[in-house]
């Protein structure tokens, strides 16, 4: 019986864990988010990770300008 009602209690907490019921949270300092478009928390100013976008920020523009 208490295998039972541990095994119940873990799928609930990884349920939970996984599915988020509630929205997507700011990992900084967990304010919902409220505009998936925004890519800011309006709270921390957390930037969230945008899927299908590449980071260009550490990139060369060109092939060029990356010999040293």
């Amino acid at each position: 019986m208490l295998y039972t009602l541990l095994a119940v209690l873990l799928l609930v907490v990884v349920v939970l864990k996984f599915w988020s019921p509630f929205g997507q949270r700011c990992p900084q300092c967990q304010t919902r988010r409220e505009d998936a478009e925004y890519p800011l928390c309006p709270n921390c100013g957390w930037i969230y990770e945008v899927p299908g976008e590449e980071d260009e920020d550490f990139a060369p523009d060109d092939e060029e300008n990356a010999k040293f």
